[in-house]
């Protein structure tokens, strides 16, 4: 049984049944906004928004943008390179690994594996998937999550509660994004946030307490936002991230919930140099990157 050290009983906080929730699909405008607010630098050229997610290197804020060769151009003289996906009949230079589900109308239970299918049913048993419509929904045990989280994968930093809290007054925005909670037992386990942007939703980051592990909370949470984005009728595929080829476990587990990697084309310039540098120093990060 799931146990936490520190209960939250969530009953009387502003939480409502994940089966009344749609995900709205934002224009590039509209996220690009959302962006700068929470201190991101994002620049506008030519009609497309684009953010600084290294220092100097820059990436169309809607991954899945499929621009035509004229749109993907240099954004900024002010940088050593930029990526964004292409049109499929498009020449490219490189291709995004993506897991990518094309097929959100037909997502439901039959379309998983029969492991995947006995994980939900039992998932299902145990926890309650909600969404989280106010940060102090969260509280602390979802900040012993994310503290779980970054101590079992060693991805991300581990933030202090007030840190913390002051991240999810930014991340939490039911106005402009989808954030879900699994409840076992009135306490909260791990969270899923995803955003859409012109028919397509990205699952933005998935927090699990190790100890809520076991109830495969990861399953109901993902498979639950799949139904919303069936429901929410204007998104066409979903993103759950680049592939990690380094995290096989992963990759599996992705591939078994309906997102198998896709090579999307898609056009990435860097300065003379830059190429080989990533390419010796970090090389998962080149494969990323480049596709290669």
């Amino acid at each position: 049984m799931f146990t936490h050290p520190i209960e939250t009983n969530m009953s009387d906080l502003s939480t409502k049944p994940a089966s009344s929730t749609i995900l709205k699909s934002l224009t590039e405008e509209e996220l690009a906004r959302w962006r700068r607010e929470r201190g991101a630098k994002v620049i506008a050229r030519g009609g497309r928004h684009w953010e600084m997610v290294r220092w100097g290197f820059y990436q169309c804020i809607h991954w899945m943008a499929r621009q035509e060769p004229a749109e993907a151009t240099w954004p900024t003289p002010w940088c050593w390179g930029f990526r964004t996906s292409l049109r499929d009949e498009f020449a490219a230079n490189s291709h995004m690994p993506v897991h990518l589900n094309q097929k959100v109308a037909d997502y439901d239970m039959a379309t998983l594996p029969s492991k995947r299918r006995n994980q939900l049913r039992g998932c299902q048993r145990q926890v309650e998937i909600i969404e989280i419509l106010e940060p102090a929904a969260l509280g602390e045990a979802g900040y012993l999550a994310h503290l779980s989280a970054v101590k079992r994968t060693g991805f991300g930093t581990p933030l202090n509660r007030a840190e913390f809290d002051a991240l999810m007054q930014q991340e939490i925005r039911p106005d402009l994004r989808v954030t879900l909670a699994g409840r076992i037992n009135d306490t909260l386990g791990g969270y899923l946030t995803a955003t859409a942007v012109n028919g397509t939703a990205y699952i933005d980051s998935v927090v699990l307490a190790t100890e809520a592990l076991p109830t495969n909370i990861g399953t109901g949470l993902v498979f639950e936002l799949m139904q919303i984005c069936r429901r929410s009728g204007s998104i066409r595929e979903v993103v759950y991230g680049l592939h990690s080829r380094e995290d096989t476990a992963l990759g599996k587990f992705k591939e078994e919930m309906g997102f198998p990697v896709i090579r999307v084309p898609a056009r990435i310039r860097t300065i003379p140099g830059m190429k080989r540098l990533i390419r010796w120093r970090r090389p998962h990060v080149y494969y990323r990157l480049f596709g290669e």
